[in-house]
């Protein structure tokens, strides 16, 4: 089994980690590079760590663009499998992959236009993928439940368990028979894990039996604060603003 760093690693966005077992190869999120416009696509427009053809399942842990951002270019690239998720965040990706590639179509048509009209004599920049990307992207979502195993390739078996961090986020639970060394193994990606106590959402459910963690550390330098001094911080803007 190896796994590959492709995106978020030594930064906070662009969430791709590929996970090679059994012949197969398994990617962890598709997220969008966020960042200065022409760095961001640079950086968005290719795969140059994998062939999308060469996927052979994706598996989401929740929609936030920086996680489920690049999915239209990776089935514009190649990519036939499944892309495995939970109902609710298949829900949020259909509205929000769409709307992505609006602002990308928007974006690159004005900066083209500033261009002309500026005298700039370049080629013109065009989106990484385009509102009917996304919806053939949408085709090759399967939902699953939480806490429902199912088989994603031979040898591997994916359970999402709640993350409590946005509405259908999840913890991704896989557990492999390495067809290698013979030894059965369970992988867990943690996604972005809510912090608990939420009036909103349910509390991140914890995993068992663990032996290998692949986890989200933004915040892993220090402490969230506690719940009743956030919402006192918040009251307190909140009169700000109205006042």
């Amino acid at each position: 089994m190896k796994i590959h760093f492709c995106g978020a690693a030594g930064t906070t966005t662009g969430s791709q980690h590929l996970l090679e077992v059994n012949g197969c190869r398994i990617l962890l999120d598709c997220g969008m590079y966020q960042g200065r416009r022409e760095e961001a696509w640079h950086i968005n427009k290719d795969f140059p760590y994998f062939s999308p053809a060469e996927v052979d399942a994706v598996v989401l842990s929740h929609a936030h663009i920086d996680h489920s951002g690049n999915l239209p270019n990776l089935v514009k690239q190649g990519f036939q499998g499944n892309i495995y998720s939970t109902f609710a965040t298949r829900d949020l990706c259909q509205l929000m992959l769409a709307d992505a590639a609006r602002i990308q179509e928007h974006d690159c048509a004005f900066i083209n236009k500033m261009n002309k009209r500026r005298g700039i004599h370049q080629p013109d920049v065009y989106p990484t993928y385009s509102e009917q990307d996304a919806e053939r992207c949408m085709r090759q979502f399967v939902n699953i439940g939480y806490d429902r195993p199912i088989p994603v390739v031979p040898g591997v078996t994916l359970t999402f368990y709640d993350a409590g961090h946005i509405l259908g986020a999840a913890q991704v639970c896989l557990d492999i028979e390495d067809r290698e060394d013979g030894r059965k193994k369970r992988f867990l990606f943690s996604g972005d894990v809510g912090r608990g106590d939420n009036e909103l959402l349910r509390d991140p459910v914890p995993v068992p039996d663990v032996d290998i963690l692949l986890m989200e550390s933004t915040y892993g330098g220090r402490f969230h604060e506690a719940p009743p001094v956030m919402t006192r911080r918040s009251a307190g803007l909140s009169r700000r603003l109205w006042n």
